[in-house]
């Protein structure tokens, strides 16, 4: 199942979010949360992807719709096709293009959850879980879990990293990326949630915070799907997440 999760893909089939319509509230546990893994590279290529930040994306997607918005209501007067309930308006295919035209490419999707592997093939294993929640790479300065693989035991394994894009459903079983949930400090809350969740659950060797008390505060059944061109790691995973 592909997952579409950006705001540059609503925009393609002519919606636009109703972003304050996207709550803690609505999100249906049973449906479970889904974590697309599109990106895999070396460890060492790290540096390569652009710093991921929740809290950057959540403000860029936030801007992009609020201006998109204003651009429909005052140069195009629409105020109506919005429902009691939906959580996309639909959007002229002009009115798109000018949007696209004024504010450019929206937003992509945030990246906001990683996975470390080392070893290939049916040797390979999960050693690390990560959220990329922050301004600055991780990696820039020495990552804790990256200064760990030097060890010995680590001696001539590949060294994998993994980053995941993450969505929720609600009760009708519409897409709920996590950049859209309203208000930010529920998205975060979400984010810290879900790595919890996923170290207490999988019990990856290097990480140390969550591994041994579970700190989850939401229930979430995880499904990860592998959508990169290297492996199928971890794909078709299920990980129930019990408070």
């Amino acid at each position: 199942m592909t997952i579409h999760h950006s705001l540059d893909y609503y925009l393609r089939i002519g919606c636009l979010p109703i972003l304050n319509r996207y709550r803690l509230k609505d999100i249906n546990s049973e449906y479970g949360c889904f974590i697309g893994i599109d990106v895999g590279l070396q460890l060492h290529r790290v540096l390569e992807m652009k710093a991921q930040s929740l809290k950057g994306t959540w403000n860029a997607v936030n801007d992009y719709v609020a201006n998109a918005i204003s651009i429909i209501t005052d140069e195009y007067g629409e105020e109506h096709g919005i429902g009691e309930v939906d959580k996309l308006r639909d959007v002229d295919r002009e009115v798109v293009h000018e949007i696209e035209y004024q504010l450019k490419t929206p937003p992509t999707a945030c990246y906001p959850i990683y996975f470390i592997s080392v070893g290939d093939g049916a040797g390979e294993r999960l050693v690390y879980i990560g959220k990329t929640s922050s301004r600055t790479h991780r990696f820039s300065g020495g990552h804790s879990a990256a200064l760990k693989l030097h060890a010995p035991k680590y001696d001539g394994l590949s060294k994998h990293i993994y980053f995941g894009t993450v969505v929720f459903s609600d009760q009708e079983r519409n897409y709920m990326p996590l950049e859209f949930i309203q208000p930010y400090e529920d998205a975060n809350n979400l984010l810290r949630n879900l790595e919890a969740g996923l170290i207490y659950g999988m019990k990856p060797e290097l990480n140390s915070t969550y591994l041994n008390k579970n700190h989850a505060r939401f229930d979430m059944l995880v499904n990860i799907e592998n959508h990169s061109s290297r492996t199928n790691f971890l794909n078709e995973m299920e990980i129930p997440i019990h408070i």
